[in-house]
Protein backbone atom coordinates (compact mmCIF):
# COMPACT_ATOMS: atom_id res chain seq x y z
CA UNK A 1 0.00 0.00 0.00
CA UNK A 2 2.81 2.44 0.74
CA UNK A 3 3.75 2.80 -2.93
CA UNK A 4 0.22 3.83 -3.75
CA UNK A 5 0.30 6.74 -1.34
CA UNK A 6 2.75 9.00 -3.11
CA UNK A 7 0.35 10.86 -5.43
CA UNK A 8 -1.23 13.16 -2.85
CA UNK A 9 -2.66 16.62 -3.22
CA UNK A 10 -0.46 19.61 -2.50
CA UNK A 11 -2.96 20.39 0.29
CA UNK A 12 -2.57 17.07 2.13
CA UNK A 13 -0.71 13.80 2.10
CA UNK A 14 -2.20 10.33 2.38
CA UNK A 15 -0.75 7.99 4.98
CA UNK A 16 -1.19 4.35 5.88
CA UNK A 17 -1.28 3.78 9.63
CA UNK A 18 0.32 0.35 9.29
CA UNK A 19 3.49 1.81 7.75
CA UNK A 20 3.37 5.07 9.72
CA UNK A 21 2.40 3.84 13.17
CA UNK A 22 4.95 5.76 15.21
CA UNK A 23 4.52 8.97 13.25
CA UNK A 24 0.75 9.16 13.42
CA UNK A 25 0.00 7.91 16.90
CA UNK A 26 -1.63 9.11 19.11
CA UNK A 27 -3.08 11.63 16.62
CA UNK A 28 -4.99 8.85 14.84
CA UNK A 29 -6.91 7.71 17.92
CA UNK A 30 -7.39 11.27 19.14
CA UNK A 31 -9.13 12.13 15.85
CA UNK A 32 -11.37 9.06 16.16
CA UNK A 33 -12.29 9.90 19.76
CA UNK A 34 -13.20 13.49 18.86
CA UNK A 35 -15.13 12.78 15.68
CA UNK A 36 -18.91 12.44 16.26
CA UNK A 37 -18.93 9.28 14.11
CA UNK A 38 -15.73 7.82 15.47
CA UNK A 39 -16.24 4.17 16.39
CA UNK A 40 -14.39 1.18 17.76
CA UNK A 41 -13.83 0.05 14.16
CA UNK A 42 -11.73 3.16 13.42
CA UNK A 43 -9.38 2.73 16.37
CA UNK A 44 -5.79 1.57 16.09
CA UNK A 45 -6.58 -1.25 18.54
CA UNK A 46 -9.27 -2.69 16.26
CA UNK A 47 -6.95 -2.28 13.27
CA UNK A 48 -4.42 -4.45 15.14
CA UNK A 49 -7.11 -7.05 15.80
CA UNK A 50 -8.05 -7.43 12.14
CA UNK A 51 -4.39 -7.38 11.09
CA UNK A 52 -3.72 -10.35 13.39
CA UNK A 53 -6.65 -12.45 12.12
CA UNK A 54 -6.21 -15.18 9.53
CA UNK A 55 -7.83 -14.28 6.20
CA UNK A 56 -7.93 -10.57 7.05
CA UNK A 57 -5.73 -7.70 5.89
CA UNK A 58 -6.43 -4.16 6.99
CA UNK A 59 -6.15 -0.93 4.96
CA UNK A 60 -6.14 2.09 7.34
CA UNK A 61 -5.73 5.37 5.43
CA UNK A 62 -5.84 9.01 6.47
CA UNK A 63 -5.33 12.35 4.72
CA UNK A 64 -3.21 14.79 6.71
CA UNK A 65 -2.87 18.50 5.93
CA UNK A 66 0.44 20.34 5.82
CA UNK A 67 -0.33 21.64 9.32
CA UNK A 68 -0.76 18.09 10.67
CA UNK A 69 -4.56 18.15 10.79
CA UNK A 70 -6.31 14.88 9.87
CA UNK A 71 -8.91 15.74 7.24
CA UNK A 72 -10.32 12.30 6.53
CA UNK A 73 -9.92 8.66 7.46
CA UNK A 74 -10.87 5.32 5.92
CA UNK A 75 -10.48 1.88 7.53
CA UNK A 76 -11.23 -1.13 5.34
CA UNK A 77 -10.55 -4.83 5.82
CA UNK A 78 -9.98 -7.28 2.98
CA UNK A 79 -11.63 -10.54 4.01
CA UNK A 80 -10.57 -13.69 2.14
CA UNK A 81 -12.38 -16.98 2.71
CA UNK A 82 -10.57 -19.35 0.31
CA UNK A 83 -6.85 -20.09 -0.35
CA UNK A 84 -4.73 -17.58 -2.27
CA UNK A 85 -5.24 -19.27 -5.64
CA UNK A 86 -8.93 -18.34 -5.31
CA UNK A 87 -8.28 -15.12 -3.42
CA UNK A 88 -9.53 -12.65 -6.02
CA UNK A 89 -12.90 -14.40 -6.35
CA UNK A 90 -13.41 -15.12 -2.64
CA UNK A 91 -12.47 -11.74 -1.19
CA UNK A 92 -14.33 -8.58 -0.35
CA UNK A 93 -13.36 -5.28 1.19
CA UNK A 94 -15.49 -4.39 4.20
CA UNK A 95 -15.54 -1.11 6.09
CA UNK A 96 -17.35 -1.92 9.33
CA UNK A 97 -18.08 1.78 9.82
CA UNK A 98 -18.36 4.72 7.47
CA UNK A 99 -15.19 6.69 6.59
CA UNK A 100 -14.66 9.87 8.57
CA UNK A 101 -13.98 13.37 7.33
CA UNK A 102 -14.20 16.93 8.51
CA UNK A 103 -17.26 18.71 7.15
CA UNK A 104 -15.51 20.91 4.60
CA UNK A 105 -14.60 20.81 0.89
CA UNK A 106 -11.08 19.66 1.78
CA UNK A 107 -12.54 16.94 3.99
CA UNK A 108 -14.69 15.58 1.17
CA UNK A 109 -12.02 15.99 -1.52
CA UNK A 110 -9.36 14.27 0.56
CA UNK A 111 -11.73 11.43 1.36
CA UNK A 112 -12.39 10.97 -2.36
CA UNK A 113 -8.65 10.55 -2.80
CA UNK A 114 -8.46 7.95 -0.04
CA UNK A 115 -11.35 6.02 -1.59
CA UNK A 116 -9.62 6.12 -4.99
CA UNK A 117 -6.42 4.81 -3.41
CA UNK A 118 -8.36 2.01 -1.73
CA UNK A 119 -10.19 1.06 -4.93
CA UNK A 120 -7.04 1.09 -7.02
CA UNK A 121 -5.43 -1.34 -4.62
CA UNK A 122 -8.47 -3.62 -4.18
CA UNK A 123 -10.00 -3.77 -7.64
CA UNK A 124 -7.91 -6.80 -8.68
CA UNK A 125 -7.82 -8.31 -5.20
CA UNK A 126 -11.53 -8.38 -4.31
CA UNK A 127 -14.94 -8.83 -5.89
CA UNK A 128 -16.50 -5.77 -4.30
CA UNK A 129 -16.23 -3.22 -1.52
CA UNK A 130 -18.92 -2.60 1.07
CA UNK A 131 -19.24 0.19 3.64
CA UNK A 132 -21.48 -0.39 6.66
CA UNK A 133 -22.42 2.93 8.28
CA UNK A 134 -23.15 3.18 11.99
CA UNK A 135 -24.64 6.68 11.76
CA UNK A 136 -26.91 8.77 9.57
CA UNK A 137 -25.41 10.04 6.30
CA UNK A 138 -23.16 13.07 6.31
CA UNK A 139 -20.40 14.54 4.11
CA UNK A 140 -18.87 11.07 3.70
CA UNK A 141 -21.87 10.10 1.54
CA UNK A 142 -20.95 12.81 -0.96
CA UNK A 143 -17.45 11.37 -1.27
CA UNK A 144 -18.63 7.76 -1.55
CA UNK A 145 -21.24 8.45 -4.21
CA UNK A 146 -18.85 10.69 -6.11
CA UNK A 147 -16.47 7.71 -6.10
CA UNK A 148 -19.02 5.35 -7.65
CA UNK A 149 -20.44 3.70 -4.52
CA UNK A 150 -24.14 2.94 -4.55
CA UNK A 151 -26.21 3.55 -1.43
CA UNK A 152 -28.60 0.72 -0.49
CA UNK A 153 -31.21 0.60 2.26
CA UNK A 154 -30.18 -1.50 5.25
CA UNK A 155 -31.81 -1.60 8.67
CA UNK A 156 -30.63 -1.61 12.25
CA UNK A 157 -32.02 -1.20 15.77
CA UNK A 158 -30.62 1.09 18.44
CA UNK A 159 -31.59 1.45 22.10
CA UNK A 160 -31.03 4.61 24.11
CA UNK A 161 -29.65 3.09 27.29
CA UNK A 162 -29.67 6.41 29.16
CA UNK A 163 -33.41 5.82 29.65
CA UNK A 164 -34.62 4.19 32.86
CA UNK A 165 -34.50 0.43 32.51
CA UNK A 166 -38.20 0.19 33.38
CA UNK A 167 -39.05 2.37 30.36
CA UNK A 168 -37.00 0.16 28.06
CA UNK A 169 -38.59 -3.00 29.52
CA UNK A 170 -42.06 -1.56 28.95
CA UNK A 171 -41.38 -1.52 25.18
CA UNK A 172 -40.14 -5.11 25.01
CA UNK A 173 -42.68 -7.32 23.24
CA UNK A 174 -44.66 -9.77 25.35
CA UNK A 175 -43.13 -12.77 23.59
CA UNK A 176 -39.59 -11.68 24.42
CA UNK A 177 -40.58 -10.85 28.01
CA UNK A 178 -42.03 -14.34 28.35
CA UNK A 179 -38.79 -15.96 27.19
CA UNK A 180 -36.70 -13.79 29.52
CA UNK A 181 -38.90 -14.64 32.52
CA UNK A 182 -38.83 -18.36 31.74
CA UNK A 183 -35.03 -18.33 31.66
CA UNK A 184 -34.88 -16.31 34.87
CA UNK A 185 -37.23 -18.78 36.53
CA UNK A 186 -34.89 -21.61 35.51
CA UNK A 187 -32.04 -19.76 37.19
CA UNK A 188 -30.14 -18.67 34.08
CA UNK A 189 -27.23 -16.31 34.74
CA UNK A 190 -25.24 -13.95 32.53
CA UNK A 191 -21.53 -13.83 33.30
CA UNK A 192 -18.82 -11.57 31.92
CA UNK A 193 -15.83 -13.87 31.54
CA UNK A 194 -12.30 -12.60 32.06
CA UNK A 195 -10.12 -15.65 31.35
CA UNK A 196 -8.98 -16.84 27.91
CA UNK A 197 -11.40 -19.79 27.88
CA UNK A 198 -14.15 -17.31 26.95
CA UNK A 199 -12.84 -17.44 23.37
CA UNK A 200 -13.20 -21.23 23.23
CA UNK A 201 -16.74 -21.08 24.62
CA UNK A 202 -17.76 -18.32 22.22
CA UNK A 203 -16.30 -20.02 19.16
CA UNK A 204 -18.14 -23.29 19.76
CA UNK A 205 -21.44 -21.40 19.76
CA UNK A 206 -20.42 -19.48 16.65
CA UNK A 207 -19.50 -22.67 14.79
CA UNK A 208 -22.90 -24.18 15.52
CA UNK A 209 -24.91 -21.02 14.82
CA UNK A 210 -23.14 -20.05 11.61
CA UNK A 211 -23.12 -23.66 10.46
CA UNK A 212 -26.92 -23.85 10.81
CA UNK A 213 -27.25 -20.63 8.82
CA UNK A 214 -24.83 -21.82 6.13
CA UNK A 215 -22.78 -18.62 6.17
CA UNK A 216 -18.99 -18.24 6.57
CA UNK A 217 -17.45 -17.72 9.99
CA UNK A 218 -14.30 -15.73 10.70
CA UNK A 219 -11.27 -17.70 11.84
CA UNK A 220 -10.84 -18.19 15.57
CA UNK A 221 -7.70 -16.03 15.43
CA UNK A 222 -9.95 -12.95 15.08
CA UNK A 223 -11.46 -13.54 18.52
CA UNK A 224 -8.15 -14.53 20.07
CA UNK A 225 -6.70 -11.22 18.88
CA UNK A 226 -9.75 -9.33 20.16
CA UNK A 227 -9.28 -10.89 23.59
CA UNK A 228 -5.55 -10.17 23.65
CA UNK A 229 -5.70 -6.60 22.33
CA UNK A 230 -9.12 -5.20 23.25
CA UNK A 231 -9.76 -6.85 26.62
CA UNK A 232 -6.95 -5.04 28.50
CA UNK A 233 -8.26 -1.75 27.08
CA UNK A 234 -11.84 -2.55 28.21
CA UNK A 235 -12.99 -2.26 24.60
CA UNK A 236 -14.67 -5.67 24.55
CA UNK A 237 -16.58 -7.89 26.93
CA UNK A 238 -17.27 -11.59 26.47
CA UNK A 239 -20.65 -12.56 27.92
CA UNK A 240 -21.90 -16.10 28.45
CA UNK A 241 -25.36 -17.21 29.56
CA UNK A 242 -25.35 -20.20 31.88
CA UNK A 243 -28.01 -22.70 32.89
CA UNK A 244 -26.37 -23.88 36.08
CA UNK A 245 -22.84 -24.83 35.03
CA UNK A 246 -23.77 -25.30 31.36
CA UNK A 247 -23.09 -22.49 28.87
CA UNK A 248 -26.16 -22.00 26.65
CA UNK A 249 -25.27 -18.79 24.76
CA UNK A 250 -22.29 -16.49 24.24
CA UNK A 251 -21.84 -13.02 22.81
CA UNK A 252 -19.29 -10.25 22.36
CA UNK A 253 -19.90 -6.55 22.91
CA UNK A 254 -17.47 -3.99 21.50
CA UNK A 255 -17.24 -0.92 23.76
CA UNK A 256 -16.16 2.58 22.74
CA UNK A 257 -17.20 6.15 23.64
CA UNK A 258 -20.10 4.92 25.80
CA UNK A 259 -21.52 2.79 22.99
CA UNK A 260 -21.97 -0.98 22.98
CA UNK A 261 -21.96 -2.81 19.65
CA UNK A 262 -23.29 -6.38 19.47
CA UNK A 263 -20.52 -8.06 17.48
CA UNK A 264 -20.55 -11.88 17.25
CA UNK A 265 -22.79 -14.26 19.19
CA UNK A 266 -24.51 -17.64 19.15
CA UNK A 267 -26.77 -19.78 21.29
CA UNK A 268 -28.14 -23.26 21.82
CA UNK A 269 -31.64 -24.21 20.75
CA UNK A 270 -33.64 -25.31 23.81
CA UNK A 271 -37.27 -26.40 23.62
CA UNK A 272 -39.57 -23.78 25.12
CA UNK A 273 -36.68 -21.50 26.09
CA UNK A 274 -34.65 -18.78 24.39
CA UNK A 275 -31.15 -18.31 25.81
CA UNK A 276 -30.62 -15.67 23.12
CA UNK A 277 -33.54 -13.57 24.40
CA UNK A 278 -32.31 -13.88 27.98
CA UNK A 279 -28.79 -12.86 26.97
CA UNK A 280 -30.04 -9.99 24.80
CA UNK A 281 -32.10 -8.46 27.59
CA UNK A 282 -29.37 -8.86 30.18
CA UNK A 283 -26.88 -7.15 27.86
CA UNK A 284 -29.24 -4.21 27.47
CA UNK A 285 -29.77 -4.03 31.24
CA UNK A 286 -26.01 -4.25 31.84
CA UNK A 287 -25.50 -1.36 29.40
CA UNK A 288 -28.00 0.77 31.32
CA UNK A 289 -26.22 0.02 34.59
CA UNK A 290 -22.68 0.63 33.34
CA UNK A 291 -22.73 4.07 31.73
CA UNK A 292 -23.40 2.93 28.15
CA UNK A 293 -25.51 5.47 26.27
CA UNK A 294 -26.40 3.49 23.15
CA UNK A 295 -26.80 -0.23 22.48
CA UNK A 296 -26.30 -1.06 18.80
CA UNK A 297 -27.80 -4.37 17.63
CA UNK A 298 -25.26 -4.63 14.81
CA UNK A 299 -27.64 -4.73 11.85
CA UNK A 300 -31.12 -5.97 11.00
CA UNK A 301 -31.02 -6.88 7.32
CA UNK A 302 -32.36 -5.63 4.02
CA UNK A 303 -35.87 -4.14 4.34
CA UNK A 304 -37.31 -6.13 1.41
CA UNK A 305 -35.93 -9.53 2.52
CA UNK A 306 -37.68 -11.58 5.24
CA UNK A 307 -35.24 -12.02 8.11
CA UNK A 308 -35.99 -13.83 11.34
CA UNK A 309 -33.08 -12.16 13.15
CA UNK A 310 -34.68 -8.76 12.46
CA UNK A 311 -37.95 -9.96 14.03
CA UNK A 312 -36.03 -11.12 17.09
CA UNK A 313 -34.23 -7.79 17.47
CA UNK A 314 -37.44 -5.84 16.88
CA UNK A 315 -39.00 -7.59 19.87
CA UNK A 316 -36.78 -5.57 22.21
CA UNK A 317 -38.42 -2.28 21.29
CA UNK A 318 -35.45 -0.36 19.94
CA UNK A 319 -35.50 2.46 17.42
CA UNK A 320 -35.54 1.22 13.82
CA UNK A 321 -33.02 3.15 11.69
CA UNK A 322 -32.02 2.85 8.05
CA UNK A 323 -28.46 4.10 7.69
CA UNK A 324 -27.96 1.83 4.71
CA UNK A 325 -24.86 0.35 3.15
CA UNK A 326 -22.65 1.46 0.27
CA UNK A 327 -21.37 -0.95 -2.33
CA UNK A 328 -19.07 -0.91 -5.34
CA UNK A 329 -18.64 -4.02 -7.48
CA UNK A 330 -15.24 -4.24 -9.18
CA UNK A 331 -16.06 -7.02 -11.67
CA UNK A 332 -19.63 -7.92 -12.47
CA UNK A 333 -18.79 -11.09 -14.40
CA UNK A 334 -16.63 -12.39 -11.55
CA UNK A 335 -19.41 -11.48 -9.15
CA UNK A 336 -21.95 -13.42 -11.21
CA UNK A 337 -19.70 -16.50 -11.21
CA UNK A 338 -19.10 -16.22 -7.45
CA UNK A 339 -22.83 -15.89 -6.72
CA UNK A 340 -23.60 -18.94 -8.85
CA UNK A 341 -20.85 -20.96 -7.18
CA UNK A 342 -22.15 -19.93 -3.78
CA UNK A 343 -25.68 -21.11 -4.54
CA UNK A 344 -24.42 -24.42 -5.95
CA UNK A 345 -22.20 -24.92 -2.95
CA UNK A 346 -25.02 -24.34 -0.48
CA UNK A 347 -27.16 -26.95 -2.24
CA UNK A 348 -24.65 -29.81 -2.21
CA UNK A 349 -22.43 -29.52 0.89
CA UNK A 350 -22.95 -29.92 4.60
CA UNK A 351 -23.49 -26.98 6.99
CA UNK A 352 -20.01 -27.52 8.44
CA UNK A 353 -18.38 -27.23 5.02
CA UNK A 354 -20.41 -24.13 4.14
CA UNK A 355 -18.38 -22.14 6.62
CA UNK A 356 -15.51 -22.16 4.10
CA UNK A 357 -17.51 -20.62 1.24
CA UNK A 358 -17.44 -16.89 0.54
CA UNK A 359 -20.68 -15.03 1.08
CA UNK A 360 -21.63 -12.72 -1.80
CA UNK A 361 -23.88 -9.60 -1.65
CA UNK A 362 -27.06 -11.50 -2.50
CA UNK A 363 -26.57 -13.52 0.67
CA UNK A 364 -25.88 -10.63 3.00
CA UNK A 365 -28.85 -11.44 5.22
CA UNK A 366 -26.90 -11.70 8.45
CA UNK A 367 -25.45 -8.67 10.15
CA UNK A 368 -21.94 -9.80 10.97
Amino acid sequence: MTALLTASSTRWKAINLVSGWEEFQPAWDEFVARHPKGSVFHTSAMIQVFAAAKGHSVIPLAAVSDTGEILSMLVATRVQTLPNVFGAVSSRSVSYAEPLCVDSPDGVDSLCELIATHDQYLKRRALFAEVRPLCASGPERVALERSGYRHLDYLNYLIDTTEPIKSIWSRVHDSAKSYVRKCEKRGFELRHLENPECVDILYEFLRATYGRAGVPLADKSLFEAAYKILKPKKMITFVVAYNGDEPVAADTLLLFNKKAFAWYGGSKRLTGLSPAAFMQWREIAWSCENGIECYDFGGAGWPDVPYGVRDFKASFGGELVCYGRYRKIYSRWKMAIAERAYELGRSVISPKQRIAISRTPAQYKTNR
